[in-house]
This record gives C-alpha cells, sequence and structure tokens, in this order.
C-alpha cells in the first residue's frame, strides 16, 4: 500500500511539471440495497446487500499551449471483474484547431451519439439507480467507440467534425482488460474495425450525425472485429433539434447489414428522443423498435418527469420493454422513482423499484420472469 502511495504521489508531481493545468480528482461511490425483495406464488425472499460502484483517482493534464494533453484513470476492479486496471487513458494531440489525434481508451464512450437518450438521460445516475439499456441505445444511435485504439479528427470547415477510428485492441466487454488492450490485429484486418463518424451542425437548427461502424455486433450480441463477415457494418443516421429554447428533440436510427444464407438480412432499429427543460421542473422520453423479420421485434419506452423538491430532485421514470417474436411474447415494465440531493463534494440519493420480467443492470434484457421485484437502494457519493 505504500508502495502504491508513492507511485501516486511520484505520478501526481510529474504531471503537475509536465502540464502547466494538470488536475488530480476523484470518487467514490457506496451502494446499498436496502430491501431486494422478490413477490412470488410462495412468499416473499428479500435480502440486504450492498458493494462499491465507482471509485477512481485520476489524472488529467494539457500543456500551456493546450495543444498535448493525456488522461489517466485507474478504477476499481467494478468495471473490469478480474484484475485492478485502468478504465480511461490516453493522449491527444492537436496542433492545429483543424486535426486531433487521440491514442489510449475511453471507455466512457468517445463519439456517442447518442446524447439525451444515452448517458445523459438520467443525468448521469444510470444502471443503479435507473434502468439504462446502454448497448440498446448505443444500437439505435452508434457511433460511441469503447476499446483501444487510434481516432483521427478533423474540422474542415465551420460546424462539420469527422472522425475516424481505427481499434487496434480488443472489443469485447470489458475492453480495459490488460488482455484485450494487448490484444493486437493482423495489419490486414485493420479495416474490419474501422469506425467513420461525424457531425454537420447547422447554425440556429440542429446537428446531423452519422455513423458508419464496421466492427460491431452481430446476430449474437458478441462484440468482434467482423472476421467471420457475418455482416457489412453498422450504417447510423440522426438528427438532434436543439434550436427551440427549452427543447430538445433527436430522431434517427441504424441498419446492420446481416449476412446470411439468403443474403443481407438486415437489422433496424429506430428511435426518437425528446427533452423540455422548465423552471425547476422538465420531462425526458425515449422510445426505439428493433426489427428483424417475424423473430425479433423489439420495443422499449420510457417517460420520466423531475422536478426540484426542497434541497433535491425527484426523478420518476417509467418504462416498457416488450418483445414479439413467432413463438414467444415478452413484456416487462418498470418503475423506478429517485430522490438526489446534493451535498458538499458529493451526492446522496434514494430510490424505490418495482420492475417485473426485465433486467436493472445496464443492458437490456427480458427475463420470462413475471414476478414483481421490489428493491430500495441507496446511494452516497463523494468526489474530490
Amino acid at each position: 500500500m505504500k508502495k502504491l502511495i508513492a507511485i501516486f504521489a511520484v505520478s501526481t508531481l510529474m504531471v503537475g511539471t509536465a502540464f502547466a493545468q494538470a488536475q488530480v480528482s476523484g470518487l467514490v461511490e457506496g451502494r446499498l440495497y436496502v430491501v431486494d425483495a422478490i413477490f412470488d406464488d410462495n412468499d416473499t425472499n428479500d435480502q440486504i446487500r450492498g458493494d462499491i460502484g465507482a471509485a477512481y483517482i485520476q489524472l488529467a493534464g494539457q500543456n500551456p499551449d493546450g495543444t498535448l494533453g493525456g488522461l489517466f484513470r485507474l478504477r476499481n476492479t467494478d468495471i473490469v471483474r478480474t484484475a485492478q486496471w485502468f478504465h480511461r487513458v490516453f493522449v491527444w494531440w492537436r496542433p492545429v484547431e483543424q486535426f486531433r489525434m487521440f491514442l489510449g481508451i475511453d471507455n466512457d464512450g468517445l463519439f456517442d451519439t447518442a446524447s439525451i437518450v444515452g448517458w445523459d438521460f438520467h443525468e448521469g445516475d444510470n444502471d443503479y439507480l435507473f434502468n439504462h439499456h446502454w448497448d440498446f441505445w448505443r444500437e439505435v444511435f452508434p457511433g460511441n467507440w469503447d476499446g483501444f485504439g487510434i481516432a483521427f479528427s478533423f474540422w474542415p470547415v465551420e460546424g462539420l467534425n469527422l472522425n475516424l477510428t481505427v481499434p487496434v485492441g480488443g472489443m469485447n466487454w470489458p475492453q480495459s482488460t490488460a488482455s484485450q488492450v494487448r490484444l493486437g490485429r493482423n495489419l490486414a484486418d485493420v479495416w474490419k474495425g474501422l469506425r467513420l463518424q461525424g457531425s454537420y451542425a447547422i447554425s440556429d437548427v440542429g446537428i446531423i450525425q452519422f455513423a458508419y461502424n464496421l466492427g460491431d455486433k452481430d446476430g449474437t450480441g458478441d462484440k468482434h472485429y467482423a472476421f467471420d463477415d457475418s455482416h457489412f457494418g453498422r450504417l447510423g443516421v440522426s438528427f438532434l433539434l436543439n434550436s427551440i429554447d427549452s427543447i430538445n428533440i433527436l430522431v434517427g436510427g441504424s441498419v446492420l447489414f446481416l449476412d446470411s444464407a439468403d443474403g443481407i438480412n438486415p437489422r433496424i432499429h429506430i428511435g426518437a428522443g425528446f427533452t423540455w427543460a422548465g423552471d425547476g421542473l422538465g420531462v425526458k422520453f425515449r422510445t426505439a423498435v428493433r426489427l428483424q423479420g417475424d423473430n425479433d421485434q423489439f420495443l422499449n419506452a420510457n417517460v420520466m418527469p423531475y422536478f426540484k423538491l426542497g434541497p433535491g430532485t425527484l426523478m420518476v421514470d417509467f418504462g416498457i420493454s416488450t418483445q414479439l417474436a413467432s413463438d414467444t411474447n415478452n413484456f416487462g415494465w418498470y418503475t423506478t422513482p429517485m430522490y438526489r440531493m446534493p451535498v458538499s463534494s458529493g451526492t446522496v440519493a434514494v430510490g424505490f423499484q418495482l420492475f417485473s420480467n426485465i433486467t436493472m443492470e445496464g443492458n437490456i434484457n427480458l427475463t420470462g420472469n413475471t414476478d414483481v421485484r421490489l428493491r430500495i437502494p441507496v446511494l452516497l457519493r463523494f468526489g474530490f
């Protein structure tokens, strides 16, 4: 432990010396389910349990003229499950305003196009207090990149941004483990992981976004580099209207070109999001559908009104997910009200989760179990 502290102190000193604008920050998050109960035909099976959520130390900085910078975040095992390793670590170089080179890994999602329906929807509290479905929304609005690699960004004219990503590490979750980062690829196969993402901001109107991902997901949900040629990439296009006062509207979708014995079998996602923010209150809404023939039709929708209440904010999220297939009809629902109160250097939050036939931890999934489940999560977060 003393050795680790010494290394951290030396690293902090080196960063502070090398960069005129250096920062050291961190976060610790404690989680507790005061109640986790299942209501079934037999009896109520309840328990109390908890763990440490996000916990990290971060170093970040840039040189005095703002042309070279970097970030290093060491996170707890909650993110990689197997061993302590970095969650985010990268360096960037921007010699001119029109060009930037990025090298490293950013597991918070570089080039995200989901905006108001993605991580921003619950304002930072996602897969513990709420039902986030982050993989699903990244399929509807592709562009996000997790994994180790190099990215080139261009701003050729005002309003236009183009990004070319070349992943060189693994893309299976979690991407930040040592084995994934150092996986490597044959040069002849690098093109199969390329990602092109861009946006064009129309003054006083909104933003047009597009993405084409070669290394993406196949029909089984496993991330890969498309070495088996099971698909020909995912193309996504969306438009964010942000010119109306207090209102944002996002519409768009994607097509995954799956290869099958009968030819190309497209998997289509269509989605929309809406936000309105008033004086001390607001509402957020998102919905999307996945279509692939008669065997895979999936719908997700949720609405979340929120308003200031005393020193904090009350957010009430209602959602449904349903899957229609030739041999099944699954329907899941959830309601997750939460009260979040900021305190000095941190946050205190208490939630109430009632749900059935649906998972509540990040990725979307219908469990097939129609028993009603109740959880009361409590969260304490301290940042510095």
